[in-house]
């Protein structure tokens, strides 16, 4: 490792000492970002899932299921086929 470093003049040295924690650190918020969007995509499924089992345990029709998930989005199914029409 001496003899890597040792064939560095001291600017070349300060330069990888800046670049290289600068270039890593990019890459772990980068991968940390990917990790935590899978995260929240794979929670939310869950939740929906979750909830809709319940739903079907309680005894609710599917236009009921559909109608309390609606509730909850900005915009229901019925706007969109509005919007695209």
């Amino acid at each position: 490792m001496t003899e890597l470093l040792s064939r560095f003049d001291s600017d070349q040295l300060l330069g990888v000492m800046i670049a290289l924690p600068a270039v890593v650190g990019g890459l772990l918020c980068a991968i940390i970002a990917i990790i935590a969007g899978n995260w929240k995509a794979i929670r939310h499924a869950e939740t929906s899932a979750a909830l809709k089992q319940d739903m079907l345990n309680r005894g609710m029709s599917a236009d009921e299921i559909r109608t309390v998930i609606e509730a909850g989005s900005k915009v229901s199914s019925k706007d969109l086929r509005r919007q695209l029409a």
